[in-house]
């Protein structure tokens, strides 16, 4: 892929790395939460529907040692550019991108049942504000090309037996991940709410449910992004220190 002002960044506080270009968009901390959140080994295979430019293939791959991860991105030029970030980590024999639409999702997602489907949607109604000019980031922040519901009964389809399925996204939209999952038999298990730091109220949420699984929600202690400054609060320098999430 050509054109446009390329940056490289460290990716959390190991080895990695992503290139990114301004002009596209650039990630943000959303997708290395939930990479770091869910419960994954090294053995199970990761589908991420609506990868961007790769952030959690890269992370689960790098940091949690998982050996299958596909992503998935509809935008050609943010796939080229994730296709970038796998071959410039050494990520080839773990991860595959690939391009295409996860409404109509092709052959190399639909050939294989995944343990974990994750994914990092869009989180708003274009109807409900002004959308941005940059049209990979409407894409990227607004359900333009794909609704919650959608990119749900998605995950679903790509499940195996007893498949799991994570998301983040923002707190008032709670009631919409829980029904939507439910109608697709997943059963939420546990939940995270996200915050800038104490004192703020929470601006993410992160789900993780079960398919066919008995009812029971866990919700796990309140995470803070940052302590009462700019700085990074421990919880968060923990997760960038080892690649999961911690709980205790």
């Amino acid at each position: 892929m050509t054109g446009g002002e390329r940056e490289v960044h460290r990716l959390g506080l190991g080895r990695l790395r992503l290139i990114q270009r301004p002009e596209l968009f650039k990630y943000t901390v959303d997708p290395v939460l939930l990479a770091a959140f869910i419960r994954v080994y090294p053995r199970h295979r990761v589908l991420d529907l609506g990868t961007g430019v790769g952030v959690i293939p890269l992370w689960l791959a790098g940091y949690r040692a998982v050996r299958r991860v596909v992503g998935l991105e509809l935008q050609p030029e943010v796939a080229a550019l994730a296709g970038e970030n796998v071959v410039l980590n050494n990520l080839e024999g773990q991860v595959k991108i690939v391009t295409g639409d996860l409404r109509c999702p092709p052959r190399e997602t639909t050939g294989e049942r995944f343990d974990w489907v994750v994914s990092n949607p869009p989180y708003l109604n274009p109807a409900g504000g002004r959308v941005t000019g940059n049209p990979y980031l409407a894409r990227a922040r607004f359900e333009i090309t794909c609704t919650l519901e959608e990119v749900i009964n998605a995950a679903v389809r790509s499940l195996r037996d007893n498949g799991q399925v994570a998301l983040v996204h923002l707190p008032e939209r709670l009631a919409d991940l829980i029904f939507f999952l439910r109608q697709n038999r997943v059963e939420p298990k546990r939940l995270c709410l996200i915050y800038p730091r104490p004192g703020a109220a929470p601006h993410r949420v992160l789900i993780e449910g079960r398919k066919d699984a008995r009812s029971g929600l866990r919700v796990l202690k309140p995470f803070f992004l940052h302590g009462t400054g700019e700085d990074f609060s421990p919880e968060m320098i923990e997760l960038y220190r080892t690649g999961c999430f911690p709980e205790k």
